[in-house]
């Protein structure tokens, strides 16, 4: 009996630290998002107040398998098959930027950028791209 009060009472415990080390989601993230990257025509990301993201490409739904929220501020998906995005809100608040890598890694850490869905950056927040760098996100501190 005693085993089982010790092993009941470090599982709480566990899963209450877990909980504790969850940054807050920052307010700046929830709406709708959109990029054309890649094979998306669009693809859509959506992330509401409660966190629990949703995702299509060309308007058809994807599962979302895992996502979490980082202190950056920025979201970590996870989608079918081990697709994985790593995005951070820029520092305008204007795009979600990072990167994704396929399931199969042949393509690895392609970069993409969401921008608000219906919304307008204006032309001093375009990107400008050299190569592969994105010279903007970096003189500018937007990244």
């Amino acid at each position: 009996m005693k085993r089982y009060v010790l092993t009941v009472c470090l599982l709480v415990g566990v899963v209450w630290n877990a909980r504790a080390q969850t940054p807050p989601m920052d307010s700046r993230l929830v709406g709708t998002w959109e990029t054309y990257d890649g094979p998306c025509k669009p693809c859509t990301l959506t992330i509401p107040e409660s966190g629990q993201p949703t995702f299509a490409q060309a308007g058809s739904a994807v599962q979302v398998v895992f996502s979490r929220i980082t202190p950056d501020p920025g979201i970590d998906l996870i989608l079918p098959q081990g697709g994985k995005a790593d995005l951070v809100l820029s520092g305008t608040g204007h795009y979600l930027v990072g990167s994704y890598t396929t399931w199969d890694q042949r393509r690895s850490n392609m970069p993409v950028s969401f921008t608000r869905a219906g919304g307008s950056a204006s032309a001093a927040d375009e990107w400008f791209v050299l190569g592969e760098q994105p010279i903007n996100a970096v003189d500018r501190g937007v990244y």
